[in-house]
């Protein structure tokens, strides 16, 4: 039976003509287990079983429009015609289970490494990232214009193969936010200096896309960072500049996120205390479009709060999801008491193995008993048995302070 005190998260609402039985979002995930781009089994099991969950749309992350643009070589792909296929059959897979589906496009940009995708770094000017000590290159007027291609042919097809939604990455230090940044793009030609010049490529991309596929507009959502936590980097006046060109676009809805790779640190100190919420209520108030709030919302009641008040329309949901998928129905049903909850979240430093997956081995596991867990040779039998013990001990200690 559903909890009245929850009833805020289960009023439905339409997006572009698509009907959302509730407010709650799975958040962008990206489990890293392509195989030369494509979809592959484990990834269609894994957001299936986040359809199944109870939530109106499940978001598949950091898809790329080349391999060039992918953070790691396993990184899915989107764009070119041997990708259709798998693309089309994951969205099947979504909404046969109960959710919509979006996915996420992106390039990484200045912040690739090519430990993890044997590419060439590249981005709008030059940036020197002293973590991993890269330096990227500043891309040509040609060069943009082929990564312009790329986007647009990324969010037509996966339109085609029936996501309901596109969500274009313009956060966390990826390429488009690098171009609509000061602090990336130093940049002296019509891609450079003003915001309108910096705003060109993103112009360009959805204007070609929905010439190409009238049918996108309404349907296109954005990730945007509300601070970058450097100088010159995006914060509260540059988003609101931001949000009000792409309202123009009539977006399907905004995700509000913050920080860069480099300032990693700060923005997990930031959605530690809510910060992220402040962020999307901000976008709120001087936008129409829906607003997904996200980053450390741990629970139902939490998340009734920032919709009761107005801090967001929707709620996004990860780690909690992925360390328990039945947290949702757990708590409707008044088991809460059997949710298990992601370590992460409980204790800082205990677990992040969904966060940092691709800087340590490149697939994916969460320690949770009740997580899903790849099939196949990928995780042993005997490293679940281990990470689950990891988890009873880890668990114990938090519970029992």
């Amino acid at each position: 039976m559903q909890d009245n005190k929850l009833n805020s998260l289960f009023k439905t609402k339409i997006i572009g003509g698509v009907l959302f039985k509730n407010r709650l979002i799975s958040s962008p995930i990206s489990i890293n287990m392509s195989e030369k781009g494509f979809v592959t089994n484990n990834i269609i099991n894994f957001f299936s079983n986040l359809a199944k969950s109870g939530v109106s749309m499940v978001t598949v992350g950091a898809t790329a429009i080349s391999d060039q643009g992918n953070d790691t070589l396993n990184g899915m792909m989107a764009g070119k015609d041997k990708y259709f296929k798998g693309l089309k059959l994951l969205a099947k897979n979504i909404k046969k289970n109960g959710a919509n589906a979006s996915i996420q496009i992106y390039h990484v940009g200045a912040q690739g490494n090519p430990k993890h995708n044997n590419q060439e770094i590249v981005g709008p000017s030059e940036y020197y990232f002293k973590k991993i000590g890269v330096k990227s290159r500043s891309l040509t007027i040609e060069e943009i214009s082929l990564i312009e291609d790329e986007f647009c042919k990324s969010i037509v097809q996966s339109f085609k193969s029936n996501f309901d939604f596109i969500e274009l990455h313009l956060a966390h230090g990826y390429l488009l936010h690098e171009f609509l940044s000061n602090y990336f793009n130093k940049r002296k030609d019509k891609y450079g200096g003003t915001f309108k010049n910096r705003f060109r490529l993103v112009k360009n991309i959805l204007e070609k896309s929905i010439r190409i596929e009238p049918k996108l507009k309404g349907r296109i959502g954005f990730r945007l960072s509300a601070n970058d936590y450097v100088k010159n980097g995006f914060d509260k006046k540059n988003i609101e500049q931001l949000v009000k060109k792409l309202d123009k676009y009539k977006p399907a809805y905004y995700v509000i996120t913050a920080g860069l790779y480099e300032t990693a640190e700060k923005k997990y100190q930031d959605m530690k205390i809510g910060k992220y919420w402040d962020y999307a209520k901000n976008i709120k108030k001087i936008s129409t479009t829906p607003v997904i709030a996200q980053g450390g919302i741990t629970n139902l009641y939490s998340a009734q709060n920032l919709i009761k008040n107005n801090f967001s329309d929707f709620v996004g949901f990860a780690q909690s999801l992925i360390a328990d998928p039945g947290m949702i129905m757990k708590t409707i049903s008044g088991n809460e008491k059997k949710i298990i909850p992601c370590i992460a979240h409980l204790k800082v430093g205990s677990c992040h193995r969904c966060r940092y997956l691709k800087q340590k081995d490149n697939t994916f596991s969460c320690i949770t008993p009740t997580s899903w867990k790849p099939s196949g040779d990928i995780v042993s039998k005997k490293n679940i048995k281990k990470d689950l013990l990891i988890w009873k001990k880890l668990n114990s200690q938090v519970y029992n302070k």
